[in-house]
C-alpha cells in the first residue's frame, strides 16, 4: 500500500496530491506541465516536496514533520523512464544486470534469467539495444526495473517513444505484464487511450491537483467537467432547449450524434459551425462549435452523400436514451487561478498474482536519456590497443557532435569516441552520479557553472550559439506571421516547460516582447498555451502533426525533414535571445589528453565550420 500526501510549489501553481494506492495500477493523466512527472520525481526521491508524507508498506520514505527524506537508493522503487535509456554498448543481459551488479554471481544470474523469462525476452539476451524494436526495448527497460524487486513501480510516459503502429500492441502487452505484479504501480501519460487500457484507476490532473479519480469507464461516461471530457474523448454539452425536467449538462459519445442541415426539434439538439473534419477509419469526425463545442462521428458514407463542408452550419442531435445527465458545480478552463472541485472516487483493485518485482533507482539515474536519446556509443578507458572516449552531450548538439566524432576518429585511428545525448539536467545528473566521462557539453550556463562549483570540471568555454524561431504548420490556417501574432490571435501554442532551457529562453523572449507590444501581451500568449514540453523535438512534432498551430523552438532543430511539414517565422533580433552551448573537459577524465584535443578541435575554425553546417549562429 502506497499512501501519499504531498505539496510542492512550482512557478505557476502548487502540486497538491493525496492518494492511497493498493496493489493496482494508477494512471496519472493530464496536459504536459500539470505536475504529473513532478509527482513521480517526489515519489522516487529525485525531487524534495515542500511538505507532506510518503508511506510505502508501512515504511516512511518522506515526512516533512519528522524531517525524514530517504535517498533514492534506499527507497527500493523501480523507475522506467520515457525513452528507456538503455546502454547501447551493453547487451540485454548486461543492461538488466547493471542494477544488481553487487549481488553474488549465482543470485544475479538467477534473477536475470527469471526476469527475462517472465517478460518473454530470453531470446534477446545477447542482443544490443540497436538491434531491438521499440516494444522489445521497452521490455528490457522494464526488466531492468524489475530485477531488483522493488516495492513500487513508476513509469513515465512508457509508450511515448513508440510509433503509432507499434504502440497499440505494446500497450496490450504491458497491460498483461502489469496484471501479474503485486505491487503499487503509478504511470504518467497524456494519452487517454494509454490510461484506458493500462489503468485499474485513472486520476485526471490539472494545475497540480487531481480533479477526478475513478475507473476508466466511469471517468469517460461521467466526466466531472469539460477538462476531463476533453481527455476522455467524451462530449460534455450544455442543453440549449431547457425544458422542465431536462438537465443543465449532458454527456454523450461522439458516435451517437446525428447531423443534418435541418432542425428536428429534438430536446437534445445543437446548431453550430463545422470547424474541422477528420477521417477516423470508417467514420468522419466533425468538430462542431456554436454555443457549445463537441464532436460528431458519422459514417463515411453519410459524409460523402451529404457533402458537408468546412465552415458550414449544421444541426446535431442525440437520442434521449443516449445522453447521460451531468451535474457540474464548476468547470476548468485551464487558468492557473481557478481551483477545481476534487471528486474522490473509492475503488478497490483486484489483487495481482506475481509476488516479486524489482529496482533500485540510484542505478537508473545513470541511464536517464530522453526523446533525443539516440545514444551514439559509450565506454571509457582502453580496450586492447584502442582508447575509448566518452562524452555527455546536450541533445541539441547531437548532429554536429556526431560529425566531429567521425572527423576526430579519422585523425586518431587508435581512438573510439562515443557519446550519450540527453537534456542538460540529465547529463549533469549522470556526471554527478559518477559517470566516467571525458567531455561535458551543456546547453545551460547555470548547469555548467554548478558542476564547476562541485569541482567536476575546471573550466568551460562557449562552443556554439543558437536562437529561437516560431514554427507553424505548412498550411498555417491561423495566419501567424510574427511574434506579435502569438498574443493577438487565438491559437493552440506549444512551448517548453520552464524547467528546461528552451522553456526559460521562450519566456525571456515573451518578457521582452511584452515591453515592446504592451502590458498584458505575456498573459495573452500564455493563455494560448495548450501544452508544455520537456524538449524541442516534442514541440516540433506537435506542430508538424497539426496538434498545435504554433511552437517556439531552436532554429537548429528545424531539420530538412521537419521543413517538409512546418514553416519558420523569425523572431526579431532585438526580442530574441542567444542560446549558448558550453564545452568542458571533466576533471577526472580517463583520457584527458585526447579530451583536451577534441575540445580544441571543436573551438577551432574547423569545429566551428561543422556547427555552421547545422545552422548554428557564429560565436561572438
Amino acid at each position: 500500500m502506497l499512501e501519499i500526501n504531498l505539496k510542492k510549489k512550482l512557478r505557476h501553481f502548487t502540486v497538491d496530491v493525496s492518494q492511497q494506492i493498493d496493489t493496482e495500477t494508477l494512471v496519472l493523466i493530464g496536459h504536459s506541465g500539470c505536475g504529473k512527472s513532478t509527482t513521480l520525481k517526489m515519489l522516487a526521491g529525485l525531487l524534495r516536496p515542500d511538505e507532506g508524507k510518503i508511506d510505502l508498506n508501512g515504511q516512511v520514505l518522506y515526512d516533512q514533520k519528522q524531517k525524514k527524506n530517504l535517498p533514492p537508493e534506499e527507497r527500493n522503487i523501480g523507475f522506467v523512464f520515457q525513452n528507456y535509456a538503455l546502454f547501447p554498448h551493453l547487451t540485454v543481459t548486461e543492461n538488466v544486470a547493471y542494477g544488481i551488479s553487487r549481488l553474488p554471481t549465482d543470485e544475479k544470474n538467477k534473477r536475470i534469467q527469471e526476469t527475462l523469462s517472465f517478460l518473454g525476452i530470453e531470446a534477446l539476451a545477447s542482443s544490443k539495444p540497436a538491434m531491438l524494436s521499440g516494444g522489445e526495448q521497452q521490455r528490457v527497460a522494464l526488466a531492468r526495473a524489475l530485477v531488483t524487486q522493488p516495492k513500487l513501480l513508476l513509469l513515465d510516459e512508457p509508450l511515448s517513444a513508440l510509433d503509432v503502429s507499434t504502440r497499440s500492441h505494446v500497450r496490450t502487452e504491458l497491460k498483461e505484464i502489469l496484471k501479474k505484479l503485486s505491487i503499487p504501480t503509478v504511470i504518467v501519460t497524456h494519452d487517454y487511450e494509454d490510461a484506458r487500457v493500462l489503468a485499474d484507476r485513472v486520476a485526471v490532473m490539472d494545475q497540480g491537483e487531481i480533479i477526478q479519480s475513478g475507473v476508466p469507464r466511469e471517468i469517460a461516461q461521467y466526466p466531472a467537467n469539460h477538462f476531463v471530457a476533453e481527455f476522455t474523448g467524451t462530449n460534455l454539452v450544455a442543453v440549449e432547449k431547457r425544458q422542465p425536467g431536462l438537465p443543465e449538462y449532458v454527456a454523450f459519445d461522439p458516435w451517437k450524434a446525428e447531423v443534418s442541415r435541418e432542425a428536428k426539434n429534438s430536446p437534445y439538439e445543437w446548431y453550430g459551425e463545422i470547424r474541422d473534419i477528420a477521417t477516423l477509419g470508417g467514420f468522419v469526425r466533425l468538430h462542431i462549435t456554436g454555443s457549445s463545442s463537441f464532436y460528431a462521428d458519422i459514417p463515411i458514407e453519410v459524409y460523402e452523400k451529404e457533402g458537408f463542408q468546412h465552415g458550414e452550419n449544421i444541426y446535431s442531435r442525440v437520442e434521449e436514451n443516449e445522453v447521460r445527465p451531468i451535474s457540474i458545480s464548476q468547470d476548468r478552463t485551464v487558468r492557473p487561478e481557478q481551483k477545481p472541485k476534487k471528486i474522490p472516487t473509492e475503488f478497490k483493485a483486484k489483487p495481482k498474482k506475481w509476488k516479486w518485482a524489482s529496482f533500485a533507482i540510484i542505478f537508473v539515474l545513470a541511464f536517464m536519456v530522453v526523446t533525443y536519446g539516440v545514444t551514439s556509443k559509450s565506454a571509457t578507458g582502453e580496450v586492447g590497443s584502442q582508447t575509448e572516449m566518452f562524452a555527455l552531450v546536450a541533445a541539441n548538439a547531437t548532429d554536429p557532435f556526431n560529425k566531429l566524432i567521425v572527423e576526430f576518429e579519422q585523425d586518431h585511428p587508435d581512438v573510439k569516441a562515443e557519446a550519450t545525448y540527453a537534456g542538460t539536467q540529465i547529463i549533469r545528473t549522470q556526471l554527478e552520479q559518477g559517470a566516467k566521462a571525458d567531455l561535458f557539453l551543456s546547453a545551460d550556463l547555470e548547469h555548467i557553472e554548478a558542476v564547476k562549483e562541485q569541482g567536476l570540471i575546471e573550466e568551460f568555454f562557449p562552443v556554439s550559439n543558437n536562437h529561437l524561431v516560431i514554427v507553424v504548420p505548412k498550411e498555417n490556417k491561423v495566419g501567424i506571421e510574427s511574434l506579435e501574432d502569438l498574443g493577438n490571435k487565438e491559437m493552440k501554442l506549444v512551448i517548453g516547460t520552464d524547467t528546461v532551457p528552451i522553456g526559460r529562453y521562450t519566456r525571456d523572449v515573451i518578457k521582452k516582447a511584452t515591453v515592446a507590444y504592451g502590458d498584458g501581451f505575456d498573459e495573452k500568449v500564455m493563455d494560448n498555451v495548450v501544452s508544455l514540453e520537456t524538449n524541442v523535438k516534442q514541440v516540433l512534432q506537435k506542430v508538424s502533426l497539426g496538434e498545435a498551430e504554433a511552437g517556439i523552438v531552436y532554429t537548429t532543430d528545424v531539420t530538412p525533414e521537419f521543413l517538409k511539414t512546418v514553416q519558420v517565422i523569425e523572431i526579431p533580433e532585438d526580442l530574441n535571445i542567444v542560446a549558448t552551448n558550453y564545452i568542458s573537459v571533466v576533471t577526472k577524465a580517463p583520457n584527458k589528453e585526447f579530451a583536451e584535443e577534441f575540445m580544441q578541435m571543436m573551438l577551432s575554425d574547423r569545429g566551428q565550420t561543422v556547427f555552421a553546417e547545422y545552422n548554428y549562429d557564429p560565436l561572438n
